[in-house]
Order: C-alpha cells, then sequence, then structure tokens
C-alpha cells in the first residue's frame, strides 16, 4: 500500500469509528509501524484533515466536537467580572 493510500485509509477508518482510534491500533491494521501513523497523522493535519488527539487515540474533530463540553476556570475581581460579562 502506497503512503497516499494508507492516509486515505486512515481517514476512512476515523470516520467509521465511533470511538476515538489508538496509532497502535491503526498500525495494525495497516501492518506499518506506530511512528508511520503518527507521522502519517501529521500529514493529514497539514493537508488540513480535522484530526483530534485524545489519550486514548485519535478521531475526527467534527466527530469529538458532538459529545465535548469545554469549560474555562477564570478568577476575576469585581471590576474584572462585570467587563467580561459586558463583553
Amino acid at each position: 500500500m502506497h503512503a497516499e493510500e494508507r492516509r486515505e485509509t486512515i481517514l476512512k477508518l476515523l470516520r467509521q469509528s465511533a470511538q476515538p482510534v489508538s496509532a497502535s491500533t491503526l498500525a495494525g491494521q495497516l501492518s506499518v509501524s506506530r511512528q508511520i501513523i503518527v507521522g502519517d497523522i501529521a500529514l493529514l493535519r497539514a493537508g488540513g484533515a480535522d484530526i483530534f488527539a485524545t489519550p486514548r487515540g485519535y478521531c475526527l474533530q467534527n466527530a469529538a466536537a458532538a459529545g465535548l463540553t469545554r469549560r474555562v476556570a477564570v478568577r476575576h475581581d469585581e471590576a474584572g467580572m462585570e467587563a467580561e460579562l459586558n463583553t
């Protein structure tokens, strides 16, 4: 399998998976090293693919965002809180 075919296969596998897929799992399925997968992911990202890395593996950004909740903790004095709320 050529590198471009492998990258297309990686994207296909990520689209089909409801859970993050580890680099080791992808490497095993594609018969290459984990480091090759990491490099392919970097190239796919550089090419515009919205691949999101989690501690459990890779998934597509739009699929990850569906269940993602973000919380930002800040600490303001009264004037800073008023300024942020009025922003």
